[in-house]
Order: structure tokens, then C-alpha cells, then sequence
């Protein structure tokens, strides 16, 4: 039996316009997906530079404690109390590398031990976050 051309354009009537509505919605959320990716990207590439800048600052204490005088009372004199000219200098650098640190919160600690075992502290709170990261050095001041 032949189906007459009037009754098949009856039955496919709708079907482009549904077809387009469909690749529409697709074409959308991948969008939507990719606009999402994109944001996430942008903030784990700044997360991943504050937790540079923290590893830099840390280090770069850590150098300067190698650098005069590394006995107990020198070290604590120079970094623990805060207080010293080198600790404050170091704090306001650390003040304007990482974001989130008041002077009531994520404020970043210098713990030396009596053997000259060096534990430094950064926390930082990126504006975008509820939470706060912390970055945690261990070293060994020798002779």
C-alpha cells in the first residue's frame, strides 16, 4: 500500500522543531558544563598560587633561621618572639602575600623546640571560601 504524501507530512509535522529543541538543550548544558569547569580551573589556580606564595614564605624563614645565630635562645630571640625586628618583618610579608590572615584570625605561629626543631604555621582564607587552608614546614636548625 502507498501512503499518501499528505498523511506522511501529517505524522513528521513537529519533529524538526523537536529535534532543534533537543540539540538546544544539549548544545546548553554543555555549556553550562564547561563554563563550570572553567570556574573551577580559575579558583584552584589561585588556591595553587597562595599555596606557593605560603611554601615561599615558609622556606624563606627557614633560610634566614640558617642564616646567624642558630642556638636555642638566638633562634627564639629572633623568630619566636613577637616582638624581633625579623618576625615582624616576615609577619608583614606574610600580611600581604596571603589573603584572609586579621589579627584575630589565621595568624601564622613559629614553634622552636628546645632541640631546634622548627615548626612553622601559615593559614590563609581565599575571599571565595568559608574555610581556611594551612600550610604546615618542619625543619631542623643544625650547626
Amino acid at each position: 500500500m502507498i501512503i499518501p504524501s499528505i498523511a506522511v507530512k501529517a505524522r513528521t509535522r513537529g519533529s524538526s522543531l523537536l529535534e532543534g529543541l533537543l540539540a538546544i538543550v544539549l548544545f546548553s548544558i554543555g555549556m553550562l558544563a564547561l563554563l563550570m569547569l572553567l570556574s573551577t580551573s580559575l579558583i584552584e589556580s589561585s588556591n595553587a598560587q597562595y599555596r606557593s606564595d605560603a611554601s615561599l614564605l615558609a622556606s624563606g624563614l627557614i633560610a634566614q633561621m640558617w642564616t646567624g645565630d642558630r642556638t636555642v635562645a638566638g633562634l627564639k630571640s629572633r623568630f619566636a618572639d613577637m616582638q624581633s625586628v625579623e618576625y615582624k618583618r616576615w609577619l608583614q610579608s606574610v600580611q600581604t602575600s596571603l589573603p584572609g590572615i586579621t589579627s584575630t584570625s589565621n595568624q601564622p605561629s613559629i614553634v622552636i623546640s628546645d632541640d631546634r626543631q622548627v615548626t612553622v604555621t601559615l593559614r590563609w582564607q581565599p575571599p571565595s571560601e568559608s574555610r581556611s587552608h594551612q600550610l604546615l614546614i618542619y625543619a631542623s636548625i643544625t650547626d
